[in-house]
């Protein structure tokens, strides 16, 4: 008989962030910015330890967290599209696409390291900080990292990595 796998799940209230965003699709075309009430999931796959469980729910949830505040009531823009140029002096980010500009203050900013801010990508940012952020507790048992980042009440974008 093949062993049990398990995981844990943990959705809560609190991992939700409003935050503002635009991307590029169809290869030319860029929204216009707008925004979106985010939700976030998060799931570990792995043995259970001495204590019988996968992993502590509170250090997860903290860690998701932690991300889930940095991110909302700020504008999210890609550091590594192609076309989207984003510039940075002391008090201002700039944004670029072709002839399209925005200007927003620094502290409304949070570039991640993305093409395109779409929610597979913000989930995969997510899925990775929250395993830097883990590691040294969780220790190298885990199989892999589940996040989802709801950006439309059902429409959500997955990432699954492997826990490395």
């Amino acid at each position: 008989m093949p062993e049990p796998t398990f995981r844990v799940d943990v959705t809560k209230e609190q991992f939700v962030f409003s935050a503002a965003h635009f991307i590029t699709f169809a290869g030319d075309i860029c929204e216009r910015i707008h925004g979106h009430n985010y939700g976030v999931r998060a799931s570990v796959e792995g043995p259970l330890d001495d204590n019988r469980y996968v992993v502590d729910f509170i250090a997860l949830r903290d860690a998701v967290l932690k991300e889930t505040l940095q991110m909302d009531h700020h504008v999210i823009l890609p550091r590594d599209h192609a076309e989207i140029k984003i510039t940075q002096d002391e008090k201002e980010t700039t944004a670029t696409f072709r002839d399209r500009r925005w200007v927003f203050p620094n502290e409304d900013c949070v570039i991640l390291p993305v093409v395109n801010t779409t929610a597979e990508e913000i989930a995969r940012v997510i899925a990775e900080r929250v395993m830097a952020q883990t590691k040294e507790q969780f220790g190298n048992a885990l199989t892999w990292i589940e996040i989802g980042v709801d950006e439309n009440n059902g429409q959500w974008g997955v990432a699954r990595l492997p826990w490395a």
